[in-house]
Formats: structure tokens, C-alpha cells, sequence
């Protein structure tokens, strides 16, 4: 049996916290449970990570930073929160650069039925948020658009490297990148316009879920450590 070591313990309990914030306390409480959290991944990374992705350190500062400013004032820091949240995209973004292989990538996967699907409804839910939005974004368009294109690179790039069926852990990334969608869709409207503690509980649980499953890949897979798809499956 696998022993749980105490930066796993943390980790739980940390989590747990967040949760019991979400449920039973004011949300503003978790400027202070979610940026421990986040420390506690990256202690779990610096631990068990054979060698330190600087590109995916300096993203958990970003989202450190990001977390605060969306639970101490969503509006009155919105630019900056959108700046920070493409900062920590463009950073993940940087971080999977070893993980794609261009030369795997086949043109007809840009044109294939789940990328054609995933694409139209991501434009969906980005044209539905704005009009949501559209009182709060006027005054901050450019870090929106930045903040869009920054994300949909970084889904692009999870799922090319899914695509690429080369590691045996990409399915984490796909899970990742539809967790960023479902919180990018959600938290605006939470924090705008239907706060409930319901979605504030989902919410932090795609966030969290979304930080660690990324940690989980990048110290499980090795940019080197391609498989055949054969062992992938064994």
C-alpha cells in the first residue's frame, strides 16, 4: 500500500478548507485558503519533480496573485485579473512546449469533428459571456481579448498534445483544459450577476482540481518519455 506523505496531507487539508469557505463562510475568506493551497501544490511539484519547470513555477505565482485580487474586488480589479489569468495561461502554454511535437501534428486534426464541436462552442460561451459582460469589459477589452486568446492557445495545446497520443498521462491535460473552460464560463457570472454558494463551490473545485491535475502531469510525464500507443493502454 502506497504511503500518503505529508505534503499530501496538506494538500487535502487545504482543500478541504476551501470547500468548507465555499459552503459555509463570506467567499472573501478565500483570498487567504486558496493561495495556501496553491503553495501547497507547488510544494508537492518542488518535492516529487525530477527537474523544476520554471515556466509552471512562475504560473502558480500568477494565479496566486490572480485568486487574491478576484476575492478582494472581482470588479475593481478586473483588468488586472484578466492580465494575470493570461499571464498564467501564456506561462502553462510555455511550460507544454517540450510536450509538442510539431511533427506529429496532422493538418486534418484542426478540421476533425471534436475540434470542429469544441471550437464552436467555446466561441458560444466567449460571445454569451461577453454580452453578459459587455458593461464590465467596455472599459477593459484589450485584457479580455488577451485573456481569450491566451486561453484558447493553451486549450489548443492541450489537445494537440492529447491528439498526439504520445504520453500515457495526456488525458489529464484534455481533463484540465475543460475544467479552465467550465471556470472561465462560470466565475463571471458568479461573481457578477448570481452569487451562489453552489457555484462558488463548483467553481473552486474545477480550480483546484484543474491546478493539481497539471502538476500531476508535468511531474509524471517527461518531455523524453514518449510511449507507443500500445503501452499507453497497458
Amino acid at each position: 500500500m502506497k504511503k500518503i506523505k505529508l505534503t499530501d496531507i496538506v494538500f487535502y487539508i487545504t482543500f478541504a478548507a476551501v470547500i468548507i469557505i465555499a459552503v459555509f463562510f463570506d467567499r472573501r475568506y478565500l483570498v487567504y485558503a486558496l493561495p495556501v493551497l496553491i503553495v501547497s501544490i507547488g510544494i508537492i511539484y518542488f518535492e516529487r519533480t525530477k527537474k523544476i519547470n520554471l515556466w509552471y513555477v512562475l504560473s502558480l505565482v500568477s494565479m496566486i496573485s490572480c485568486d487574491i485580487l478576484i476575492y478582494t474586488n472581482f470588479v475593481g480589479y478586473f483588468s488586472a485579473i484578466c492580465v494575470l489569468t493570461s499571464m498564467y495561461f501564456i506561462l502553462c502554454t510555455i511550460a507544454l512546449k517540450k510536450y509538442l511535437l510539431l511533427k506529429k501534428v496532422r493538418k486534418s486534426t484542426f478540421l476533425s469533428a471534436p475540434m470542429l464541436v469544441c471550437s464552436t462552442l467555446i466561441a458560444y460561451l466567449i460571445y454569451s459571456i461577453s454580452q453578459l459582460l459587455i458593461d464590465v469589459i467596455k472599459e477593459a477589452i484589450p485584457e479580455v481579448v488577451l485573456c481569450l486568446l491566451s486561453s484558447t492557445c493553451y486549450i489548443l495545446v492541450a489537445y494537440l498534445i492529447y491528439k498526439q497520443d504520445m504520453y500515457k498521462d495526456d488525458l489529464k491535460l484534455v481533463i484540465v483544459a475543460f475544467l479552465c473552460i467550465f471556470i472561465v464560463s462560470l466565475l463571471p457570472i458568479n461573481q457578477l450577476f448570481y452569487s451562489s454558494k453552489i457555484f462558488t463551490v463548483f467553481v473552486n473545485i474545477a480550480h483546484v482540481l484543474s491546478l493539481y491535475f497539471f502538476m500531476r502531469f508535468l511531474i509524471d510525464t517527461a518531455p523524453d518519455g514518449v510511449i507507443t500507443s500500445q503501452q499507453k493502454y497497458i
